[in-house]
């Protein structure tokens, strides 16, 4: 299987943002490896995170791994997840042309880094919609289900369980960061969060400052009210060809994007952005 690795710095591009008052973006990648986090490869989950802290909306944005897009540092087309192998900065680029909107944070994660997260809120409840059969052995049924760090991955990589393959890994993944932000803002984690990021890092990179955690966390503890989440999952027709910039003469699959579901989620996440519901 090709790939590449490289290590590099990743540029801090943190805005003075009120974080209780302001609405932002926060850009999930997720590498396609185990171990350091400061290796650099593929960004195979690339997610959107827009919060607006004072209608107290989540929307969560997914954009497939094998998008045909043009990577913001080459200015040559390929697929999204390779975007990946020149760091995060280009990949938050890469979508922020893509959709015309401002990624204001970042989170990189890799396999570990979702393990020892679950792990370090208690597990998650997670609700899958057919039973499945995890690598860790463990059954997975349809329903609710209470899982720990190496299910919750098993869970998010499925995909050949699926008739919609990668469509529906998508969506295992944002149910999973769903479980995993309200497991966060929990009363009982909220009163203990400082012991959870202790024990998670060294596990991710983010310009996501702990100041500005804190205020969110002492946001949620003085108000309580509950967030709503809502999800998209932008869409594009499969095709396997040559041309793209990492491989230009191998044949590979790429999705060639949908331009209404582009605009739509753009649409989505300035109406969150903006307030409107």
């Amino acid at each position: 299987i090709w790939q590449i690795k490289v290590t590099t710095e990743i540029e801090d591009t943190n805005k003075d943002i009120n974080v209780t008052q302001d609405s932002f973006n926060m850009y999930i990648s997720g590498i396609d490896t185990a171990g350091n986090i400061d290796n650099v490869s593929r960004s195979d989950v690339n997610m959107i995170v827009t919060v607006n802290p004072v209608t107290k909306n989540i929307l969560l944005t997914s954009i497939p791994r094998d998008y045909y897009v043009t990577l913001a540092d080459a200015n040559a087309q390929d697929k999204l997840t390779h975007s990946g192998l020149t760091g995060v900065d280009n990949t938050m680029k890469t979508v922020e042309n893509l959709l015309n909107v401002k990624m204001h944070f970042y989170a990189r994660v890799n396999f570990s880094s979702l393990v020892k997260v679950v792990d370090a809120l208690g597990g998650i409840d997670v609700k899958s919609d057919r039973d499945l059969k995890a690598w860790t052995g463990k059954d997975i049924k349809e329903g609710w289900n209470h899982m720990d760090g190496e299910t919750a991955l098993a869970y998010a990589r499925c995909r050949h369980a699926y008739q919609d393959g990668d469509s529906h890994r998508v969506r295992n993944q944002q149910d999973v960061l769903m479980a995993i932000i309200t497991k966060m803002i929990s009363p009982a984690l909220l009163t203990n969060y400082t012991n959870v990021l202790k024990a998670v890092e060294e596990s991710y990179q983010s310009n996501f400052k702990s100041e500005q955690i804190a205020d969110l966390v002492k946001m949620q503890m003085e108000n309580g009210k509950a967030w709503r989440f809502t999800s998209y999952v932008m869409t594009g027709t499969g095709k396997v060809m040559k041309g793209g910039y990492y491989m230009p003469q191998t044949s590979l699959y790429y999705l060639i994007p949908d331009n209404t579901s582009v605009e739509e989620a753009s649409h989505k996440i300035n109406q969150i952005m903006e307030g409107m519901e």
